[in-house]
């Protein structure tokens, strides 16, 4: 399991990694970070990490900022010597709430349930896949095959297959087509999920949306995952879980 820790405190940081590596030996820190705004630069970037340990005082500020300047949708577990963000933390994607000093008990419980989580989230994932496609089965003809673009005066009507991928930027999902041109719109990724032909786009992760037409290249990756390129390229590495590889597959190659 990959683990980005963010936390300011050498001493606390070391403990914590000693924490981890006592209770899983198979847990590998990608990196550390101590400010909200060099977490802020690294994760508009990369998201190849399952886990994050958060401190939420920072030497810069308080750790939320980062939710307002970036899009983060990894698990989180909060670390911090303070028990009056617990709400707050439990807004975002919180896991778990660990009060400093961190008890190794206290570690141990929280990594079980990030565990049981994502299995639950998985399966759940699976499910509504299944069911959609049985739903999308007997009503081919109502995909979205079109959006209207607000373009400063004016609409311009673009095919959704004109569009290479859909991504989350600020909490803002833009579609990016085949000629390289970025649109705002006004609707979710899960609302562009529901609307658009599951045989000619793929939700490969709680971020991206991405056309069959654009996948470019796929790679072997850690601990059973791949990694897609698309075209025109994304702004960041786009990492498929174990879990969602074997329908992922089926998708590319099935039509």
């Amino acid at each position: 399991m990959k683990v980005l820790i963010i936390e300011d405190e050498v001493s606390a940081k070391k403990y914590l990694i000693q924490l981890l590596n006592k209770i899983d030996p198979n847990i590998e820190i990608v990196k550390t970070i101590d400010s909200v705004k060099s977490a802020v630069k690294y994760l508009k970037k990369e998201n190849d990490f399952e886990l994050i340990f958060m401190d939420i005082q920072l030497g810069d500020g308080i750790c939320f900022e980062i939710f307002e300047q970036t899009f983060v949708d990894i698990p989180i577990i909060f670390t911090t010597a303070y028990d009056q963000y617990a709400i707050e933390a439990f807004k975002v994607n919180s896991v778990y709430y660990l009060l400093k000093p961190i008890k190794e008990e206290d570690l141990e419980n929280a990594l079980l349930k990030f565990k049981k989580t994502r299995t639950h989230i998985n399966h759940q994932h699976d499910q509504l896949n299944i069911f959609l496609k049985k739903m999308q089965g007997g009503s081919k003809n109502k995909h979205t095959t079109t959006f209207l673009i607000s373009d400063k005066n004016a609409l311009l009507p673009i095919k959704t297959k004109d569009f290479s991928f859909f991504f989350i930027e600020s909490n803002i999902v833009r579609g990016v087509t085949f000629s390289n041109k970025s649109y705002a719109l006004d609707k979710t990724i899960s609302e562009l999920e529901e609307e658009l032909d599951s045989e000619l786009f793929y939700r490969v992760n709680r971020q991206l949306l991405v056309n069959r037409n654009g996948v470019d290249r796929v790679y072997n990756h850690f601990y059973g995952k791949v990694k897609i390129d698309v075209t025109p390229e994304f702004d960041g590495p786009i990492i498929i879980s174990k879990a969602k590889v074997k329908t992922f597959k089926s998708w590319l190659v099935s039509h």
